[in-house]
């Protein structure tokens, strides 16, 4: 069955055959004369901004990548990578230490695990 789909690699309209679905379930086809097999429309899957929103939400409300995504029905990388493109929007923030402060410090507080570690040396 032809079809009148124009080849992604050569550009030949001729002899171009259907050649299956994506998982998306859009058609692809192949070229005969290049044998290159492409779609000519793919279908694009974006999630919307409110979608994103959530998912960073559910992250940060405690639950983990992974069942952000098993919530969600998307992929924990696309979670992390949103996470990590909206802290690089924010603002820096600039480090303050004891050091930069001109009043000298009178409290440090240690907890347990501080004396456990140096009772070990």
């Amino acid at each position: 069955m032809k079809t009148p789909e124009r080849c992604a690699r050569c550009g030949s309209e001729k002899q171009q055959y259907k050649y299956g679905k994506n998982r998306s379930g859009t058609a692809r086809y192949r070229c005969s004369e290049c044998g290159k097999a492409y779609t000519p429309e793919p279908a694009k899957s974006t999630y919307s901004e409110e979608e994103k929103t959530t998912a960073i939400k559910t992250y940060y409300e405690g639950a983990s990548g992974r069942g952000v995504g098993r919530l969600q029905k998307m992929s924990k990388a696309n979670v992390f990578r949103w996470i990590k493109e909206r802290a690089e929007k924010l603002p820096q923030a600039e480090a303050t230490t004891a050091e930069n402060t001109t009043k000298p410090v009178e409290v440090i507080e240690l907890d347990e695990l501080f004396w456990y570690v140096k009772k070990k040396k």
